[in-house]
């Protein structure tokens, strides 16, 4: 009797449960990879708001009033930028809402991501920057 050349059922069925089980243990760290990416952006900008504001407080004499950069509960692309201070807009679509929230004497911004589009970053703590620079948040 003549072998046949090939795979059988079983072999295959072995091979497809092992990719399954790669990709289980796979997709979650991606994920939590993405997130912790996504977390480290809204850090970044944080941090332009904050250096764009020492440059503005240097001209003008104190801080830009409150002011909302962006509204995340969308996929949107606006980017509200005020005059005199410059700030990039982030890449993509911004998955959390800046703001500035004091302004005068006083400066704080923070990255809010409590009414964002995506829903996977709805867990993760406000991320704020003080008037000392210092980044605080970003936990999930």
């Amino acid at each position: 009797m003549r072998r046949r050349k090939g795979f059988t059922l079983i072999e295959l069925m072995i091979v497809v449960v092992i990719i399954g089980i790669l990709a289980a243990l796979a997709i979650p760290r991606f994920l939590a990879a993405s997130k912790k990416a996504k977390i480290s952006e809204s850090r970044v900008v944080l941090k332009q708001i904050w250096d764009a504001a020492g440059v503005y407080y240097e001209e003008e004499g104190y801080y830009p009033p409150a002011w909302t950069f962006n509204d995340a509960s969308s996929k949107n692309t606006s980017w509200n930028v005020m005059d005199g201070l410059i700030v990039n807009r982030p890449s993509g679509y911004p998955r959390f809402q800046y703001v500035i929230t004091t302004g005068g004497t006083d400066f704080q911004a923070t990255a809010s991501s409590a009414s964002s589009y995506d829903a996977s970053m709805r867990d993760v703590s406000t991320v704020t920057i003080n008037i000392e620079g210092v980044i605080t948040g970003g936990t999930f």
